[in-house]
């Protein structure tokens, strides 16, 4: 045996086997090296072993870039260094301070043992290959099968985890990122593991399962209130393998169980620390590990003087936790507060005499010295590697430790902290001395310890661990022979330890677990410097002494073999009372995983379940739907349903409502969404349900339970759901259900102990009200229980594009084989009119799609065939019948069937299904008030009324399996719940017998079936107000059926004299308003229409003098000039409120907490109080300066105002009077509000300060400082907790109100705006931005962060307010030229609607207390009243009318054309006012437009000063005429033959101008010519004079090129321009000072030679001629239209009567008349002759100035008026007795709000004040119309007035 241990290991240097090195040579040289280096060493100085603290748990399982390197080998990984076996018994030795406690004496002989010693193994033997790590592997389950133990389970989660791993990825840098030291290789997976995996994947449900399971035993765990041992060693077996949120979950309940513990739990201190040994990157947090060291720290403290055994354990905890802190590169340990306290403690270690606990307290301090630092140990190692730039790199690309790396890297660090050791001084040379002196480790630890310093055998240690981990044993034997500290005691105290561990441990291999015993012997026997020391030679003594006494045999017989040639005295052995166990033992049970074993049965019926929902769910064609975010929403703003549902799923929301028109495909996404939810379901994960609405008989009442019972789940399975599941809960069909409860309310969802569920809800639009919200909102959970719009969200699925459509017809074609192709489909929707526009939606495309081969079948011209929505449910049925006729006739039938399917053919089976399928659903409807599902079971229900469609008989039978119905058991409905309201319509009108059922152009006549007026049918029976979708089909029969239109008004004509016609006429007339039916001059006296709907109608001049109204809707009706004399209007709606008017400005408004007060404070310092119940004045305080500011005390009792002369004061609202004055300020108060408990008031000013005060005593409390400007807003949140404040300075602040101090970090910078509004729940703030075009910002009061911005094209912002109740938001315009309320919908950011009706710039607006009304104030004192709920649009999107600029009549008199500000131009039928666009390919920058009188042309004049000039029918640019090159165009006009054009200073020629757009010739003789011709074209004489004017030209060519007209430089055309009716003259005004209008020629290309001029004194703005040419008629500004005989010099009659600019004036073709539009909102009718002229009547309702008129130029008697406010409008005179004028409106575009001017309502009955006082206030007067004004239509029936 040789001296140096490198001796006897040349005797076997790793050849080509070995892992390490490949080339013999390279290792001896690199072995020679080492060799000459210790022997350098040892001459120069002897080797001084560091003393240190090394640790038996070491262990290297540290974070890695991924999961663990193998969770297999991490859950048994070899135990870190301090660690000691699991499987050895704890009493086999005797404790040092314990004589009575003996070995037994089979192990421990006094004297020398009997046998001698022989080894069996040489050192070459020991350890000469690797071994694999050890695992804990089991039997695997089958699919399915029950998993009985706990390591069954980490076995397969293991196998499943490495699965699921990258090899690759493991390798690459992210180790190093991670702080991972090095990367163990896998094993690979052997064939029994790999067929596990393979069948495994087969069902990713069991892959789920298996990870559910796991997260379920922890939740066991956690819920157990007795933690014994057992499920403590139980439940950190599953550390490894768990998912990071169980992981976690464990983890904080392992921290508290120690830390509230009384008395130390041993096993729950080991499993603490085992569990934070065990954790997968990215698991642990630095603070995890920082207050885990803390709290076993405090512990340590305050036990180590009391119990030695509890502070070893203790102590080793820190080691632990310190080693696992290092390898994570921890660096946050403050050195104050943690490192220097547990460096005190460790010190206060080394008085102890037990030398275990000793070593520990070194071990712990020297693992405290890499904590700190951002080097771990084996980085250190690894970095001092000989030539090896970055050893951690290196490592970690050769996925496994490197001996040679290794080696290098401990030299090269022995001798750095040699050298680091020596400039201590002292105690490292006393430490050798100590040695020397033959002093054992117990006292060299004493001394040595605190060094302070880095020794080289603790990383020498952690290498030595780290091979051990990763069953390099063959490496680890040259480690441990030729580390450099080899000779350390401390290093061999660790190797020691470490050796033991690897025999004790029954996972190891049974020839590593041996070789482990013999290397021990070999180093205690035969290496003479190993065990020098005595009390390492005891140690190693005392390990083996234990292995020889352990239970297992095979660990027995080695020890034995080693110890029958050693020497033992029993008093050399180290007494050890400890348990020398790497981990906690694995329980024989498994007593947690049995508690939760009953959950596999639910998981099984789950899956059964999920298999079947999946069969049902399957759709053939599916398209991803687009959607709105509510119903506001524009087209353009869609977004994917699905990723809007995703993120529903990840966020707090717990209600989403998804709205869609009938058809829309609803139900299809949900199906759809069930199908993908079941596909992506894991065990454990949220429960999918679809439930469909109508079919449950309660579904407010436990909806999920009686769900589930129908499925077969067990009680104890719903209970055991309800407590520990979560749902995402589909329901369908909430109209078809006709509910109107709250399902998430009424089912108490998510509330403790209920289930906890994610909500969808599908509802069609048309079933909802306006306030619908309310019924699917969840209820909040505070004090008051208000609904809380956070929880819920809506999006509205959008009709599909074209793209979509085409998706979806390559989806439908290859289902089935067919003739045509998806190109053959789409040509026929393109080509057929209207048809791509109804196939949008969804479920009328699948209609479309079977019925268009039928359809189309011999027709030539497709472009010839119309169809409606109605249209293609009738072809549908029709084919569907069809279909199923002929199958049943190629059936095999019995002869009963046969015969009655003979005789159904005979009486046709097509209108015999019809009639069935109609009696079906008008059963329905009077049966089960319109729930869609019928239930049928033959022997319950065969005297019931559902036999007679469900019943056994042949007929029934035959019409029911032939029906467009499904069945699902007993239950039985129509296809879509719109094929049921289909089939409603046809039980009103059934227009099936009367025309073909092809898509064909209808005649207009239809059925005159006298059973519609029948007192039985469904029209008499049933209010049809609640579904819409039967009126919307009836809507189109009226369209095309005149006959069923004629049907309808006889039934409202019936209505005057039978009562019980009174039901079906409110039908009626419902359908007919909704069909667009005018109602205008109608007689409808006496109708009886209770409860109608009567919104958007237009009943212009209607006589309903006696009918019976009550409850009618009248919301946004046209009602001008109606009758309401003696009418019963009780419950009469008109969706508006009557305004306040006040005598001055309105500053500000509120209302009080409890409605019941409202406030209004004017700019003259008046503040006055209403009472809202009868909106009369109670309390009117004169202030002597301007109230700034307004709030109520939330007891309602005082109202605060902060006013101009800087003070705040207090008024008490009952008495009136000022109760306190706060004064302190220094600027005006401009806001106040009070806190939510009323103590306390802030008030915000232009002094930048804001001050909080006592409510009570009116003392200042706080100064609020900081804002840099004036303070125009602040507010409370609504806990109280937080003041935000809005100023100048563009910052919004955030204070805390209690304190009066600033939130820290809390300033938002750079904000436009200072208002700011916090929502009812405070949890966002509204704040206005920008000036220019200002917008509201949405922002989080808790972060800060920015939300949605709501932006429209307001001018100016002046107030916002949020409701109270929900997620609305109220802003206001005060601008000249926007005067509007707006309404937004927070939680989108959409604008919901926009409230017209101020005539003044608005200056503040609110929400009264329960959300329902809105209140807003202008500067000319008026207050409107809004009704929120009639202003949420509910069927119809509100968009925003363009202001109208010109209406012209077609030639014919058949068509008006207008254009609008918006740069549009729409055409009007002038008989029904069906209008559409006219295209353009220019929409932006238009000045002018004007038509040709022959209807060929348009022009449109642009800034470019050209002119396009596009052909009328085409709507084709087809010229661009070159404008002037001085002047912008301005307006234009046309001859009145259409060939000369006129504008700015040019004349232009059509017929001469070239496709350039050249200017006409100037020459005179073309252009007298040019004239002549054109009368010629025309067929009109053309009068000599125009030779001469010919001429006229030709003599002033030569001079238009001068200035002869001097005063022509400094005018320019403004616009007004007007042709002679012959052509002959052109009137032009031009812009000077005064104002002048000249006379030309119409030859005159110049303008600049005028036939006359006349100087105006006001500013003009339109004329006309009169059809004889001979008179002008002149708009001015000066509100009067002037008469203007052209053979005088200047105007001789003014036309006086309107009250605002005269914008439009216009002759009457009989030249009788004369019509005038005015900024004042009238048209004015003018009838006289010469001299002498009045008005007649005045057209009125309009909203904004009237802007443009025009006669219709072939029907006498009818005008068109345009206005500003979008509207265009046609009107009629009607001379009556006496000579008097009455003007009524024929029909009228964008009517959109309430219009009662000159209704008469004498004698009504019911009519609320209300109601009275707004119908006053919009013009009604409340006399009778006297008898002569009677119209003499009064007499006539319905049909003849109504258009």
């Amino acid at each position: 045996m040789t001296d140096h241990p490198l001796d006897q290991l040349n005797l076997h240097v790793p050849g080509s086997e070995s892992a390490n090195s490949t080339v013999c040579i390279k290792m001896r040289v690199k072995f020679r090296r080492l060799r000459r280096f210790f022997k350098s060493k040892s001459k120069s100085k002897e080797v001084k072993p560091i003393p240190s603290n090394q640790s038996q748990h070491s262990r290297l399982s540290f974070q890695q870039p991924t999961r663990p390197y193998s969770i297999i080998s991490k859950a048994n990984s070899f135990p870190s260094g301090n660690s000691q076996s699991t499987y050895t018994t704890d009493n086999q030795l005797t404790s040092p301070t314990s004589d009575n406690q003996s070995t037994p004496s089979t192990t421990v002989q006094e004297n020398v043992l009997s046998a001698p010693f022989y080894i069996s193994r040489t050192l070459e033997d020991i350890f000469d290959e690797d071994v694999p790590r050890p695992t804990m592997k089991t039997e695997l389950p089958q699919l399915q099968q029950r998993i009985e133990m706990t390591q069954q389970l980490v076995y397969c989660n293991a196998l499943l985890l490495r699965d699921t791993l990258s090899p690759q990825k493991s390798a690459t840098g992210e180790a190093a990122e991670n702080g991972a030291t090095f990367i163990l290789q896998e094993p690979a997976l052997d064939k029994t593991e790999l067929d596990w995996l393979k069948m495994t994947k087969k069902d990713p449900m069991e892959a789920d399962s298996l990870r559910w399971l796991a997260t379920c035993v922890v939740e066991q765990f956690v819920a157990d209130a007795n933690k014994d041992s057992s499920k403590i060693s139980e439940i950190v077996a599953l550390g490894p393998v768990l998912q990071k949120e169980p992981y976690r979950n464990l983890l904080s309940t392992f921290i508290k169980e120690f830390d509230d513990g009384r008395i130390l739990d041993v096993d729950m201190l080991q499993g603490l620390v085992q569990l934070v040994q065990s954790a997968s990157p990215g698991y642990l947090e630095p603070d995890d590990l920082v207050n885990i060291l803390k709290i076993v720290r405090v512990r340590l403290q305050g036990t180590h003087q009391q119990s030695t055994e509890h502070s070893y354990h203790l102590t080793l905890a820190v080691s632990r936790v310190l080693d696992v802190m290092a390898e994570h590169k921890v660096q946050d340990l403050d050195r104050v507060l943690e490192h220097e306290p547990l460096s005190d403690v460790l010190s206060g270690l080394k008085g102890s005499s037990d030398l275990y606990q000793l070593y520990q307290a070194c071990y712990a301090f020297q693992a405290l010295q890499y904590v700190p630092n951002d080097e771990t140990a084996l980085g250190a190692v690894f970095r001092h590697t000989i030539g090896v730039a970055d050893g951690l790199t290196k490592v970690s690309a050769v996925m496994k430790l490197d001996l040679t790396s290794a080696l290098e890297g401990l030299v090269k660090l022995q001798e750095v902290l040699g050298e680091t050791a020596e400039v201590a001084g002292s105690v490292y040379e006393g430490f050798c001395l100590l040695m020397k002196g033959g002093r054992g480790v117990f006292d060299s630890l004493k001394e040595a310890f605190g060094s302070g310093r880095r020794h080289p055998w603790y990383p020498a240690v952690k290498v030595a661990y780290a091979f051990a981990q990763a069953g390099q044993l063959k490496d680890l034997k040259v480690l441990i022979v030729e580390s450099p500290c080899r000779q350390d005691p401390l290093f061999q105290w660790g190797i020691c330890q470490l050796l033991g561990e690897i025999a004790a441990d029954p996972a190891w291999a049974v020839s590593a677990r041996q070789q482990s015993v013999s290397l021990l012997g070999h180093l205690c026997q035969h290496d003479q410097n190993w065990g020098r020391d005595k009390s390492i030679k005891a140690w190693m003594f005392t390990i083996i002494t234990k292995l020889h006494a352990a239970s297992d045999q095979v660990v027995s017989e080695a020890a034995h073999s080693v110890l029958q040639d050693l020497t033992v005295k029993k008093s050399a052995l180290i007494k050890h009372p400890y348990p020398l166990r790497a981990r906690l033992p694995l329980p024989s049970a498994s007593p947690l995983l049995t508690k939760v074993q009953n959950i596999q049965y639910l998981e099984h019926d789950l899956h059964k379940y999920r298999l079947h929902r999946l069969k049902e769910a399957k759709l053939s064609v599916y398209i991803s739907p687009m959607a709105m975010a509510n119903l506001q929403a524009h087209d353009d703003e869609l977004f994917p349903l699905k990723e809007k549902f995703q993120e529903f799923l990840t966020s707090e929301r717990q209600v989403m409502l998804i709205l869609g028109d009938s058809g829309a495909g609803k139900s299809t996404f949900n199906k759809h969404l069930e199908s993908e939810l079941l596909r992506t379901y894991t065990r454990g994960g949220p429960i999918p349900l679809f439930i469909n609405l109508p079919a449950i008989d309660r579904p407010d009442k436990d909806l999920i339970g009686e769900h589930l019972r129908t499925n077969n789940f067990s009680e104890a399975q719903i209970q055991e759901m309800k407590q520990y599941r979560q749902f995402v809960l589909i329901c369908d069909g909430y109209d078809e259900s006709q509910l109107t409860v709250n399902l998430h309310t009424a089912n108490l969802f998510n509330r403790s102990g209920q289930w906890n569920v994610k909500t969808v809800i599908s509802c069609r639009t048309q079933f909802l009200g306006q306030n619908y919200r309310s019924r699917f909102i969840p209820d909040g959970t505070g004090h008051y229980t208000r609904q809380a719009t956070d929880l819920f969200q809506e999006a509205v699925i959008a009709p599909f594009s074209k793209e979509q459509i085409e998706d979806y017809v390559k989806q439908y074609v290859p289902l089935e084989p067919r003739t045509w192709t998806t190109k053959d489909y789409m040509d026929k929707l393109t080509i057929i009119p209207n048809l791509m526009d109804l196939v949008k939606n969804p479920f009328l495309l699948s209609l479309s799609l079977e019925a268009l081969p039928g359809v189309t079948e011999g027709k030539q011209d497709l472009s010839a065939i119309k169809i409606s929505r109605v249209q293609l449910y009738d072809t549908f049925v029709r084919h569907w019948l069809d279909v199923n006729s002929r199958r049943l006739q190629r059936n095999v039938l019995t002869r009963e069937d046969r015969d009655m399917l003979d005789q159904l053919l005979e009486a046709g089976f097509i209108p015999m299904g019809i009639d069935y399928s109609t009696r079906l659903a008008s059963a329905i409807f009077e049966h089960q008030d319109g729930n869609p599902v019928v239930q049928y079971i033959h022997i319950k229900d065969e005297k019931s009324w559902r036999a007679k469609f469900f019943g056994p008989d042949s007929k029934t039978r035959l019409m029911r399996v032939s029906s467009p119905l499904n069945r699902k058991g007993s239950q039985f409905r129509f296809l879509h719940r719109s094929m049921l309201e289909y089939f409603l319509s046809l039980a009103v009108f059934d227009p099936s017998s009367h025309n073909d059922h092809e898509f064909a152009m209808h005649s207009g006549t239809g059925s005159t079936d006298a059973a519609l007026s029948n007192a039985e049918s469904l029209l008499f029976k049933r209010s049809l107000l609640t579904e819409p979708m039967v009126i919307q089909f009836l809507c189109e029969r009226v369209k095309q059926h005149s006959d069923f239109k004629k049907q309808l008004l006889a039934i409202i004509e019936q209505s005057k004299t039978d009562v019980n016609a009174a039901t079906a006429a409110a039908n009626s007339i419902t359908i007919l308003v909704r069909a667009r039916v005018l109602f205008n001059s109608a007689n409808l006296r006496c109708i009886r229409i209770a409860g109608a709907d009567l919104s958007d109608g237009q009943f212009d001049s209607a006589q309903l003098q006696g009918a019976d109204l009550r409850g009618v809707n009248f919301a946004r009706t046209w009602l001008r000039q109606a009758d309401f004399g003696n009418a019963q209007m009780d419950g009469v709606r008109f969706g508006e409120l009557p305004y306040l008017e006040v005598e001055a400005s309105v500053n500000t408004i509120a209302f009080s907490p409890d409605g019941k007060i409202f406030a209004a404070a004017l700019r003259h310092g008046r503040l006055i109080t209403y009472d809202t119940t009868a909106w009369t004045r109670v309390h009117q305080h004169k202030g002597q300066s301007l109230v700034l500011s307004i709030a109520f005390s939330p007891n309602n009792q005082y109202l605060a105002f902060g006013s101009e002369d800087k003070t705040c004061r207090l008024w008490d609202t009952a008495s009136g009077e000022t109760s306190l004055v706060m004064e302190g300020h220094k600027g005006g108060v401009n806001s106040v509000a009070f806190s939510p408990c009323g103590k306390q008031i802030a008030s915000s000013s232009s002094d930048s300060t804001i001050r909080l005060w006592n409510s009570e005593t009116g003392e200042c409390l706080f100064v609020l400082s900081g804002h840099r400007a004036p303070i125009l807003s602040a507010a409370y949140s609504s806990d109280g907790l937080k003041l935000v404040s809005g100023s100048n300075d563009r910052t919004i602040r955030v204070w805390d109100p209690k304190t009066g101090t600033p939130e820290a970090d809390w300033v938002i910078p750079r904000i436009d705006g200072p208002r700011v509004a916090l929502s009812a729940d405070g949890r966002r703030f509204a704040v206005v931005t920008g000036s220019k075009r200002p917008k509201i910002q949405l922002m989080d009061t808790n972060t800060g962060e920015k939300g949605l911005v709501l932006d429209d094209d307001a001018e100016r912002l002046t107030d916002i307010a949020f409701s109270p109740i929900g997620e609305l938001i109220v802003s206001s315009s005060g601008s000249s030229g926007d005067k509007t309320v707006r309404l937004w919908d927070s939680s989108n950011g959409q604008l919901i609607s926009r409230l017209l009706g101020h005539s003044d710039q608005i200056t503040a607006c609110t929400f009264s207390p329960d959300g329902l009304q809105i209140a807003s104030g202008d500067l000319d004192g008026i207050i409107r009243l809004w009704e929120v709920n009639i202003n949420l649009s509910s069927s119809f999107t509100q968009k925003r009318a363009a202001k109208v600029r010109t209406v012209a009549y077609s030639h014919d008199g058949l068509f008006i054309t207008s254009y609008h500000d918006d740069n549009t131009i729409q055409r009007w039928d002038s008989s029904t006012g069906a209008s559409g666009p006219i295209l353009s390919s220019f929409t932006y920058g238009v000045i002018s437009v004007s038509i040709s009188p022959n209807d060929n042309w348009f022009t449109s004049s642009y800034g470019s000063r050209n002119v396009r000039l596009s052909n009328a029918q085409t709507h084709a640019v087809e010229r661009v005429l070159l404008g002037s090159s001085s002047y912008q165009v301005g307006n234009m006009r046309f001859s009145p033959y259409s060939r000369w054009f006129v504008e700015s200073v040019q004349l232009l020629d059509l017929e001469s101008t070239d496709e350039q757009g050249k200017e006409v010739d100037e020459t005179a003789d073309e252009q007298g010519k040019d004239v002549d011709d054109t009368a010629d074209e025309q067929g009109k004489d053309v009068d000599d004079t125009a030779d001469e004017q010919g001429k006229d030209v030709d003599d002033t060519a030569d001079e238009q090129g001068k200035e002869e007209d001097e005063t022509a430089d400094e005018c320019r055309l403004t616009g007004s321009v007007v042709f002679s009716p012959n052509g002959d003259q052109i009137a032009v005004e031009f812009l000077s000072s005064p104002s002048r209008l000249r006379l030309f020629g119409s030859g005159v290309t110049g303008l600049r030679q005028p036939l006359k001029e006349v100087c105006l004194s006001d500013r003009l703005r339109s004329m006309d001629y009169s059809p004889d040419g001979q008179r002008l008629v002149l708009g001015t500004g000066a509100y009067s239209a002037l008469l203007w005989d052209l053979q005088s010099d200047e105007p001789d009659v003014k036309l006086e009567g309107h009250t605002g600019a005269v914008y439009s004036v216009a002759y009457s073709p009989c030249g009788k008349w004369i019509l005038s539009g005015s900024e004042d909102k009238t048209a004015r009718l003018w009838s006289g002759e010469d001299d002498s002229w009045s008005c007649v009547a005045v057209a009125n309702g309009c909203s904004e100035a009237v802007k443009s008129v025009a006669w219709n130029p072939v029907m006498p008697m009818e005008f068109v008026t345009g206005s500003d406010d979008g509207s265009v409008r046609v009107w009629r005179i009607s001379s009556v007795e006496a000579g008097d004028v009455s003007i009524c409106m024929h029909w009228g575009s964008h009517i959109g709000r309430l219009c009662a001017a000159d209704l008469t309502f004498k004698g009504a009955v019911g009519l609320s004040s209300f109601s009275h006082k707004l119908l006053i206030q919009r013009g009604a007067v409340d006399d009778s119309l006297s008898s002569e004004g009677a119209n003499g239509s009064n007499e006539e029936e319905i049909e003849v007035a109504v258009a």
